[in-house]
């Protein structure tokens, strides 16, 4: 379908002799303009489901695709009604690919009927369906939705936790990827003021401490439904940031892993990118926000056990 080309439908009227291309065309029209629905209200990629986890089993690697459904770039709809684990063969050139689910149509061998005057039959229905297939990265397929990145070296096969298109009026190819990892900033940042609560250590940070704890807060109720764009996800993340700066550099001398984790968020913080720049941008910071979580999660540990020792 071309989205440029203006619709063509019958115009019937009595005495009209239908033909199989008129029947096509009736299709075609009702069709294309479900197609132009989906891409233009809706956008194309990934509407709901379809996570990918790559596993190696062996000398070989399986996609284990949950179900889902989305939307390719010509507007098709494309379902997979239940989890599939899909064999891939490591692809012979390094380099990085992409995992697509293609629409296919094949004709129904079940649904087979005479040829008028002939002795021969043919297939009188078309039957939809989906194939994943994998593909370079600089291969665009406009009848798939992408599904996950995959890296290639060396005969191995690394599954790359990047964004892939979801549709949506809004963009939000990031949710699956950035959400988990905001979500997680939040859980460990209060699990962290929890044990600091209970020592003396808070006493002269109390509005430092009030602001990142409102902003923790708050962050989890903003991320509690699905479909958060990723436009709110990184200013979400940047804000978060800023309030941790803060309340961690301030905070007095407790444990070495603290006064080393204060100089990260200093440099996170001083990089947070402006309101006015573009998601590539905000997606390069992100990857130094997710880097905090590691000593986030020690320094959530190790406070643990110091103040359980204190009790």
């Amino acid at each position: 379908m071309k989205l440029d080309e203006n619709l063509l439908r019958i115009a019937p009227f009595e005495g009209l002799t239908l033909t199989a291309a008129d029947l096509l065309d009736e299709q075609k029209y009702h069709r294309s303009g479900l197609h132009r629905h989906n891409l233009f209200l809706h956008g194309h990629g990934i509407v709901q489901g379809l996570q990918v986890e790559l596993e190696q089993r062996k000398n070989s690697y399986v996609a284990l695709i949950q179900a889902g459904f989305g939307i390719t770039r010509t507007g098709q709809q494309v379902l997979l009604h239940e989890a599939v684990g899909v064999p891939l063969e490591v692809p012979k050139k390094d380099g990085e690919y992409m995992l697509w689910l293609f629409h296919v149509e094949a004709a129904d061998e079940r649904h087979l009927r005479p040829i008028f005057d002939t002795s021969e039959t043919r297939s009188a229905r078309v039957r939809e369906a989906v194939a994943p297939r994998i593909h370079a990265i600089d291969e665009d397929q406009a009848d798939a939705v992408a599904l996950c990145r995959i890296n290639v070296r060396l005969g191995r096969m690394v599954q790359v936790l990047l964004p892939v298109p979801r549709a949506g009026r809004q963009e939000r190819a990031a949710e699956s990827y950035l959400k988990p990892r905001v979500v997680e900033f939040i859980r460990v940042n209060k699990k962290i003021q929890v044990n600091l609560f209970r020592t003396a250590l808070l006493g002269e940070l109390d509005l430092a401490s009030l602001a990142f704890h409102s902003a923790l807060i708050s962050s989890e109720f903003l991320l509690i439904e699905e479909g958060t764009t990723d436009r709110v996800l990184y200013r979400t993340a940047g804000s978060l940031i800023h309030y941790a700066h803060d309340f961690y550099n301030p905070l007095p001398k407790t444990i070495d892993r603290v006064e080393h984790f204060k100089e990260f968020v200093r440099r996170v913080n001083a990089e947070i990118p402006g309101p006015d720049q573009g998601n590539e941008i905000w997606l390069r910071w992100f990857d130094k926000f997710e880097r905090l979580l590691q000593p986030l999660a020690k320094i959530s540990e190790e406070l643990e056990k110091t103040v359980e020792a204190q009790r």
